[in-house]
């Protein structure tokens, strides 16, 4: 029996064994309760049971060794964040015709300007994000994170602009 049809019971069970005792005020609560819980235990089952679910990974998922799998062997590869080296948000790996920026390819005929930007305000520290202005109508522009470190930002834009 499924999980959310037992609990359904214990419900409705319950219900019934405490408007027994219960006066008329605390009863319609109680009933609400319960149907709110199990409208939240529905939406979790069906989550749950991956209804929501796609079967591509997401960024921060994918390895280096997932993306040159996919895309082959680059002929650059340029370290956004020594932490994430391994990973997709790390790096971007640099190809004759095209760019692979978090796991997604970007035609480099289609970057129109690289810049940085530091995503700090007054209240709080922010990274460094190098900016990635494309013409294409479903990227636009691309934000990659590269750390506290303005000068090493400013190095990764010279190496995307020299692999442009």
């Amino acid at each position: 029996m499924n999980r959310s049809i037992i609990l359904g019971i214990i419900a409705i069970a319950l219900v019934v064994f405490y408007s027994l005792w219960m006066d008329g005020i605390t009863l319609p609560l109680c009933v609400f309760l319960i149907i709110v819980a199990i409208i939240i235990g529905w939406k979790w089952m069906k989550k749950r049971n991956g209804e929501n679910e796609t079967d591509e990974l997401l960024p921060s998922e994918l390895t280096v060794d997932d993306l040159t799998a996919q895309f082959g062997q680059p002929e650059d590869v340029i370290l956004l964040n020594a932490a994430r080296a391994n990973e997709a948000l790390g790096v971007i790996l640099a190809y004759k015709d095209f760019l692979v920026v978090e796991g997604h390819r970007i035609d480099k005929s289609d970057i129109t300007d690289v810049t940085f930007n530091n995503s700090g305000t007054p209240y709080a520290p922010g990274e460094y994000q190098v900016i990635i202005a494309t013409n294409s109508p479903t990227d636009g522009h691309i934000h990659v994170k590269t750390g506290y470190d303005a000068t090493w930002t400013k190095d990764v834009v010279e190496e995307i602009k020299n692999n442009l």
